[in-house]
């Protein structure tokens, strides 16, 4: 039997008769769809959803702290080297833009209050990129360093020291070391701006500085100077652009593109995404089961109908081939379906938690009042207490939406192999059964 008339009877099958009422398989088939399709609904969202936190937790990162693709030098080298390699670095194809930015850690304090700080001095051209600009959200003050006594904070470390623009910042630092004795150095800083990338693991450490000021309290030897480059696209294969910066540079300098800066940051993100993408995939694996149990119901039903397909010459791998249509027949529309709803509640997830949040502070405002009469003066002198399911402390202030289509591809393909699959045990009870038998009971 050739592919056109399986598929007409397999279409056939599932339709059932409609004026039939009793026709229960139709109604089973109509369940095993829509419980595909709601499996398929928080896979997607998880997919979506992890990957827009993927990448914008990354492109922060890269953006604004490791830069898309660093060169670190072996040893230490001087201003000169460090200016010889940029000029190297000018103008290459693929490059969007390249600074030096020197780094260290000191002791952040103002007002009696402490922090721990990473001391990054940077190029005022890094402040003025755009891919800095479009993830650096400035809170308070300006994002510039126009004095060698400038400094911008990140906003947890500004509110750790309780500091706000205009006012002074005093940094502790290493300016050299004797022998086992640690030289340290006081200087005071005016702060400029505060600013957020969005992220807390980020913003709790900032402490930028003017590089061509930070001679005076940041040495070589406690202290590392690294170029920061910045391409097109991150997320492209950066392969042929590294190998021009490595032919580029002189001798003396590692190349490093951001996948391997971040490497441990970035595996520990892909193994969470395939762990949460395997628990929502046996969800769809579970409901494939139901295409299953509404064919074995629909071979029950249609046994009269296979019987005469067989007595007109049809073979039982004909009647199994059948089946094995319609269960991935069923699989794609409820695969289709979810993805359609999927992709659908993933573009508008933020408004959904912030509706949720909404919901869920409502429900404690009402506990609350509820419990009013039997709480004590303490108890009623406390606010109700207010619901986040992302609290922007600790995750990003608003998920990205990424939709990877090439995933999306690759979901739909296992949830019609799934659906295969669970076609085969009913395909081969319908190829097994006798014409003779079923029109004898008849």
């Amino acid at each position: 039997m050739k592919a056109g008339p399986v598929l007409f009877l397999a279409l056939r099958n599932i339709l059932g008769r409609r004026s039939d009422e009793r026709d229960l398989a139709r109604r089973t088939l109509r369940g095993a769809v829509l419980s595909v399709a709601v499996s398929m609904v928080p896979l997607i969202v998880t997919l979506v959803v992890a990957d827009g936190m993927i990448q914008g937790i990354t492109s922060r990162y890269i953006e604004l702290s490791s830069y898309h693709i660093q060169c670190v030098p072996f040893r230490g080298q001087g201003e000169s080297s460090v200016r010889d390699a940029l000029s190297a670095l000018d103008g290459l194809p693929g490059v969007r833009g390249a600074w030096a930015e020197t780094q260290a850690v000191g002791v952040a304090f103002s007002k009696g209050r402490r922090g721990g700080a990473l001391v990054r001095a940077v190029d005022p051209g890094f402040l003025a990129d755009e891919g800095t600009r479009s993830y650096l959200g400035i809170l308070s003050g300006e994002a510039a360093l126009s004095g060698p006594n400038d400094v911008i904070l990140g906003s947890e470390l500004a509110r750790d020291l309780g500091a706000e623009p205009g006012s002074t910042v005093s940094l502790i630092s290493v300016r050299s070391r004797r022998g086992d004795t640690i030289v340290p150095r006081v200087s005071v800083f005016r702060v400029r701006g505060i600013v957020s990338s969005g992220y807390r693991d980020l913003d709790s450490r900032w402490f930028l500085v003017p590089r061509d000021s930070s001679g005076r309290y940041l040495t070589s030897d406690t202290s590392r100077t690294i170029l920061g480059v910045k391409v097109a696209d991150p997320f492209a294969p950066l392969d042929i652009v590294v190998e021009r910066i490595r032919a580029a540079l002189p001798e003396g300098w590692a190349v490093q593109p951001w996948p391997q800066t971040e490497r441990n940051l970035y595996e520990s993100f892909r193994t969470t995404r395939y762990l949460l993408l395997l628990i929502m995939g046996l969800t769809v694996a579970v409901a494939a089961v139901n295409i299953s149990s509404a064919l074995v119901t629909l071979v029950t039903e249609r046994s009269h109908e296979i019987a005469i397909l067989k007595g007109l010459g049809a073979t039982p791998k004909d009647i199994g081939r059948v089946f094995v249509a319609g269960g991935m027949i069923l699989g794609f529309a409820g695969s289709l379906l979810g993805t359609a709803l999927g992709i659908l509640a993933a573009v508008h997830v933020n408004e959904l938690i912030a509706s949720l949040e909404r919901v869920l502070a409502g429900a404690s405002a009402l506990f609350h009042a509820l419990a009013w009469p039997f709480l004590d003066e303490s108890a009623r002198a406390l606010p109700a207490p207010v619901v986040r399911i992302l609290n922007p402390d600790y995750y990003l202030e608003s998920i990205p939406v990424v939709l990877d289509y090439r995933a999306l591809g690759g979901i739909l393909a296992a949830a019609l192999f799934l659906s295969y699959l669970a076609s085969l045990l009913p395909a081969r009870k319908a190829a097994a059964l006798s014409p003779l038998e079923i029109l004898r009971r008849r």
